[in-house]
């Protein structure tokens, strides 16, 4: 899968920390698309 900057996914956040809802929200990816391109690490 290609991911590319501000594409947006639904995420599941379990586990989640402090007081966060554990649902699943909409998530936009702000990471560069070089970033993307060549790492496994996406920053939402």
């Amino acid at each position: 899968m290609e991911v590319a900057r501000f594409d947006v996914f639904l995420v599941r956040l379990d586990p989640t920390e402090g007081f966060e809802i554990k649902k699943t929200r909409p998530c936009i990816v702000i990471s560069p698309d070089e970033m993307n391109r060549y790492t496994r690490t996406i920053i939402p």
